[in-house]
């Protein structure tokens, strides 16, 4: 009976091990073109409790000679939950991924993908892999090594090795338009337009109902790069954090930028401090405290702005 017991304990040790923790039933891979899926988180949460690292949104596209894949996640875990997601629509193999910045949840699932398809090529702004192997790689292992515990174990920074251009990469017969942005959400940003689809992929310049973290970036530049976004006039957008939709979300969060941008600077022309024009533009920014991180991010944000608005008057 010890022996059985025993067993017994170990088969369920394995089993836990090898479960795959990312397998749930709302996150699924949906179909938004004739050749793009989005695999969508759902209601945003980054409590690694609840989101095991998962809370962004990587697309993939199925092409005539194999997948293209925009943006991984936070973990090795992810990266294999992605590939199964693939692989429920189609068995050709990743040909290219695409990361949109360097921040860690849009590029540490890359070695699962690379692991399978060790021909990928990975394909990132040249900021970005000159970031990464300066040393941020190492930043974003241990930050989210920290923040997920359990769920990090085995991930190992695989960082992209193919500088993007600022052009149409033509593969498998399908048009992917790359444009790059250093001064932006970060300073090592891409969007990806699915040409034929009519998607695209904003990474986290756009996110919908969610404020990121901006210190990397620039809110000017990540203004005008909605604009950019908004003058290839999209079918569809698949955002960085939240729910993918219609292009009616590069529009609101273009709104966002650009009121705080008036609302910093006008407090900021009167001499105002942070703290003393934060009361004032969080009333003027009313319409979207409900939106996730807005209460942890705003006060970063008019600190950031004033920052940039310093700078600029220096010139």
């Amino acid at each position: 009976m010890r022996f059985y017991a025993v067993f017994l304990v170990l088969v369920l040790s394995f089993l836990c091990q090898s479960a795959f923790a990312f397998d749930w039933p709302h996150i699924k891979s949906r179909q938004i073109g004739p050749h793009t899926w989005v695999i969508e988180h759902g209601p945003h949460d980054e409590d690694p409790k609840v989101s095991h690292g998962f809370h962004n949104n990587p697309g993939f596209v199925v092409t005539d000679s194999g997948v293209v894949v925009v943006d991984t996640g936070s973990s090795y875990e992810i990266g294999k939950m992605i590939l199964q997601r693939i692989a429920a629509v189609t068995n050709k193999p990743v040909t290219h991924i695409f990361t949109t910045h360097f921040h860690g949840d849009h590029w540490l699932a890359n070695q699962a993908l690379v692991e399978a398809f060790p021909e990928a090529k990975t394909i990132a702004h040249p900021e970005l892999i000159k970031l990464l192997k300066g040393g941020e790689d190492k930043f974003w292992m241990d930050t989210f090594a920290k923040r997920l515990g359990k769920d990090f174990v085995g991930t190992k920074a695989v960082i992209p090795n193919t500088a993007a251009e600022a052009k149409v990469y033509r593969i498998g017969g399908i048009n992917f338009q790359v444009m790059l942005f250093d001064k932006a959400h970060t300073a090592s940003d891409l969007m990806v337009l699915v040409v034929e689809d009519g998607v695209l992929f904003t990474g986290d310049i756009i996110n919908n109902v969610h404020f990121s973290f901006m210190g990397h970036g620039n809110f000017r530049g990540a203004y005008a790069a909605t604009q950019t976004a908004l003058s290839l006039k999209p079918r569809y957008v698949v955002v960085g954090h939240g729910m993918s939709g219609e292009p009616v979300l590069i529009e609101r969060f273009a709104g966002f930028y650009q009121q705080l941008l008036a609302s910093v600077g006008k407090y900021y022309e009167q001499g105002l401090q942070d703290y003393e024009m934060k009361p004032k533009v969080v009333a003027e920014l009313a319409q979207y405290k409900t939106w996730s991180g807005f209460d942890r991010q705003i006060g970063p944000y008019i600190s950031q702005m004033i920052l940039e608005l310093e700078k600029e008057a220096f010139r």
